[in-house]
């Protein structure tokens, strides 16, 4: 009898340990995300979720990751090779937030005091496709936006007004400092799939005002371009995590996309792209 009931025991622990071993692989299976590095130089792998862990390795700007979100800020690489900061992870497989719900006044927005952030610069190339580089895009973007915004009587400060690189950490320190009502990052998009095309707009999560400033610069752009309508994201990027305004992160097309690209290459675009990024500010 004594057997039996060991030898009973002895099955259903092996059962239990084999049904957790495949409920983790499906868990993990689930819960797995892809993205691409965005980052200016290289992103760090570490041997745990945070900072105060060893760097083991790097990845690549625009280099694919699978990982699973530990919904601290940190994923943890499929692969097992490591922990990744999400900050500097852009996915485009995600639902877009329903911005029908962020009324056009909804909530009350200072902005007087506009930061402009061409995103990339110098060293960093930003997106490369199609004989276009997106630092050089989104540059002329944000000088033609700061234009419309000065004649309207709006201050603005930009990140940068030339082909300078600018660390994500100086970026936000400049917003901060001046004492900002509203910060928009301006970038243009690349991705693996040539097919991806469109504009999106980003907001940090959980952020009222700035999901009312993406849904706002997001119609826009929609209204006034023929591009197609990716939707407004909540995203944890670093320039929109780490200032104390509301801040958004605009998505102006895909120089990886061949009919996004020949658009951003055109000058009357780009001045189109400006307007509708000025007139979310002008309009409030």
């Amino acid at each position: 009898m004594k057997c039996n009931q060991m030898t009973l025991c002895l099955f259903f622990f092996i059962v239990f340990a084999l049904s957790s071993v495949v409920i983790s692989e499906d868990v993990h299976a689930i819960a797995a995300k892809t993205g691409e590095v965005d980052t200016q130089t290289s992103l760090n792998v570490r041997s745990g979720p945070s900072t105060s862990h060893e760097v083991v390795g790097s990845l690549t700007p625009g280099e694919q990751v699978a990982y699973t979100d530990n919904g601290d800020g940190w994923g943890e690489l499929v692969d097992g090779s490591g922990y990744i900061s999400l900050h500097y992870i852009t996915n485009h497989d995600g639902e877009p937030v329903d911005r029908s719900s962020a009324k056009h006044d909804s909530v009350p927005l200072n902005n007087e005091r506009i930061v402009l952030d061409p995103g990339h610069g110098g060293k960093d190339s930003g997106a490369v496709a199609n004989g276009l580089m997106e630092k050089e895009i989104v540059l002329d973007i944000g000088k033609r936006t700061r234009d419309i915004l000065e004649n309207a009587g709006f201050a603005v400060l930009m990140t940068r007004d030339e082909d300078v690189f600018v660390s994500l950490e100086e970026r936000t320190a400049m917003a901060n400092a001046w004492g900002a009502d509203q910060f928009i990052s301006i970038h243009a998009n690349g991705f693996s799939n040539p097919a991806a095309n469109g504009v999106e707009t980003y907001y940090f999560p959980g952020s009222a005002a700035g999901k009312h400033m993406a849904a706002n610069v997001q119609n826009q752009l929609v209204e006034h371009t023929d591009r197609t309508d990716r939707g407004i994201f909540e995203e944890s990027f670093y320039v929109i995590s780490h200032t104390t305004m509301p801040a958004i992160l605009v998505e102006t097309g895909f120089v990886s996309n061949a009919d996004d690209a020949s658009q951003l290459a055109d000058a009357n675009y780009r001045q189109t792209v400006a307007e509708a990024i000025a007139n979310s500010v002008i309009d409030g």
